[in-house]
């Protein structure tokens, strides 16, 4: 399933504890849509995609203020 978390609102380190803690609910092959303010974005997720084991399948600008990051479980 595809599943999708707006943390925009959030400052660093919130965005990073808040995707940890939805990964661990989902089921493997599952994906998880994150959508970042830019402080928040490139450097740290894809750093917590290896360390917590999880494919980085996707990161793009959605516009100007907003970046994505899709990772399956």
């Amino acid at each position: 399933m595809k599943y999708q978390l707006n943390l925009t609102a959030l400052r660093c380190p919130i965005p990073i504890l808040s995707a940890k803690k939805a990964l661990k609910n989902l089921d493997k092959n599952d994906e998880l849509m994150l959508i970042l303010n830019l402080e928040s974005a490139v450097e740290n997720f894809s750093i917590f995609a290896k360390e917590n084991s999880v494919a980085l399948v996707e990161q793009y600008y959605a516009s100007e203020k907003e970046f994505i990051v899709i990772l399956k479980k």
